[in-house]
């Protein structure tokens, strides 16, 4: 077995690199920036349907799949890339890692050609499942807290270093693009989480009877994607 066809940890939830993939086969095939690229399981996906990729990551060294073009990348800085070098950017499970959503929204801006895609994704924290967990525990779903950072530990960096930071809701993650200068052209999940019983029955309905009446004009907060989809991820067009 050849070192790059050893399975690499994927960090995403379950079906999420699938829903990507199935995305991305809409698209022309180009060169994509794949960030963050953990160990490099989405980017062997992608060079195998076609694509050249250039995986980055905070640390180089983590990205186990070697096509020679890893890249040593801190999403919250600028990306060392010329404007208007990639057809595409992947940027899956990353936004809610770092400092500044802004920043690596308008650096996906830059680095893209002028018809050019943004596939990006991030934990929903807005289905009634996260509502309800903050209502009776105090955190959102995929935000748990975890506790103070150990002493000489604030500034290490380590693959292991999973924590969400920063939670996006849905209002946020349309508004990041388009204020980069995207249009938003599909939001899919990757798939639902539903929850039985009464409450959650009772909840889903009043959300949408009092969503129904202010959002009116984004039918998507009225949808199961939003309601219940675990993931939401964004398509955008530069």
């Amino acid at each position: 077995m050849k070192k790059n066809d050893k399975p690499f940890k994927r960090y995403a939830s379950d079906g999420i690199h699938e829903k990507v993939m199935e995305i991305m086969e809409r698209l022309p095939k180009g060169l994509v920036l794949d960030i963050p690229a953990g160990q490099g399981a989405l980017s062997s996906d992608l060079e195998k349907s076609g694509n050249c990729v250039v995986p980055g990551d905070l640390e180089a060294v983590n990205i186990l799949y070697r096509n020679r073009r890893a890249a040593q990348l801190d999403l919250n800085q600028f990306l060392h890339f010329r404007e208007g070098a990639f057809d595409h950017v992947v940027c899956i499970e990353g936004i809610e890692h770092i400092e500044n959503p802004h920043q690596l929204a308008r650096e996906c801006a830059r680095v893209l050609k002028k018809v050019g895609y943004l596939v990006i994704s991030t934990p929903n924290v807005m289905t009634i499942k996260s509502r309800l967990r903050f209502l009776f525990h105090h955190y959102l779903d995929f935000f748990k807290y975890f506790g103070p950072i150990p002493a000489g530990a604030k500034h290490r960096i380590e693959e292991n270093d999973q924590f969400h930071i920063n939670p996006v809701f849905y209002g946020e993650m349309k508004y990041l693009p388009e204020k980069a200068g995207f249009t938003i052209v599909a939001v899919e999940t990757n798939r639902k989480v539903r929850r039985g019983g009464f409450l959650y029955s009772l909840i889903k309905w009043f959300v949408k009877k009092k969503t129904g009446k202010r959002f009116a004009f984004d039918p998507l907060y009225l949808s199961d994607t939003l309601l219940e989809g675990e993931d939401l991820i964004f398509v955008a067009r530069r």
